[in-house]
């Protein structure tokens, strides 16, 4: 296996995203990971290196810039606000990390499905109302809820959209709010919801008592992982 960064720009901004693929791969299935609020950290690359092992080629966007780590004492939403509050330049953020993606030997330009972790959730299904070449995405605890709600004009990848119950973060109105713009989008949408898991189900974002509304719940981290890797099974097919 290799691990490599990767630098790329949006605009004047430098970033630097982090790559997995079997060594020497070429033309792989591809997948993007957004991470959460704490940007490219440990947990996120072996994330990606987790899906390596599985055949894909995997690549963590930047989301704040190279060498940007945020946490503590800074809260979650101050750091991510300014994307809540503009998706076109976070749409761009991304887009940007998508597009050095795609010039990768390793991946297969035309067959990248994506995958998001929190703020990262809320991202790639930007990506999705923006209709961005991805075969599919998964939404893991992210916000749903949007400016820029999607078309029945666009035509949307595959979208899996995994909930906690117990999320205090994004409440139910705001999962019934989602359910009810896919409809209108036509878009080919599921949503699973598990029992007793907060924002955060698979730890990514989580940050011990300074995070309360978020933890990891092991149950559910291991149920959407494997439902994750069924999806892009599917979308890959």
């Amino acid at each position: 296996m290799m691990g490599t960064r990767v630098s790329y720009l949006d605009e004047q901004q430098p970033l630097q995203g982090y790559l997995a693929a079997p060594v020497s791969a070429r033309d792989l299935p591809g997948v993007l990971i957004v991470p959460s609020w704490l940007n490219i950290n440990e947990s996120i690359c072996r994330r990606a290196d987790r899906l390596a092992e599985l055949g894909y080629a995997a690549f963590v966007v930047d989301l704040f810039g190279a060498g940007v780590r945020p946490g503590p004492p800074q809260s979650p939403m101050t750091v991510v606000g300014p994307f809540l509050d503009d998706r076109l330049r976070f749409r761009r953020r991304l887009l940007a990390g998508l597009k050095a993606f795609q010039q990768r030997p390793e991946c297969n330009a035309d067959s990248i499905a994506a995958i998001g972790y929190c703020i990262g959730g809320c991202g790639v299904l930007e990506l999705a109302r923006a209709a961005a070449p991805l075969r599919g995405v998964v939404s893991m605890h992210g916000i749903l809820s949007t400016p820029i709600a999607a078309s029945s004009k666009t035509a949307l990848p595959k979208i899996l959209v995994l909930h906690g119950d117990a999320d205090p973060v994004v409440l139910l109105e705001s999962v019934i709010v989602f359910r009810d713009e896919m409809r209108l989008a036509d878009a080919n949408w599921q949503i699973n919801i598990y029992g007793g898991a907060r924002h955060s189900f698979t730890g990514e974002g989580a940050v011990g008592d300074r995070t309360p509304e978020a933890g990891l719940h092991t149950q559910t981290e291991a149920r959407s992982w494997q439902t994750t890797i069924e999806f892009l099974r599917e979308v890959f097919d």
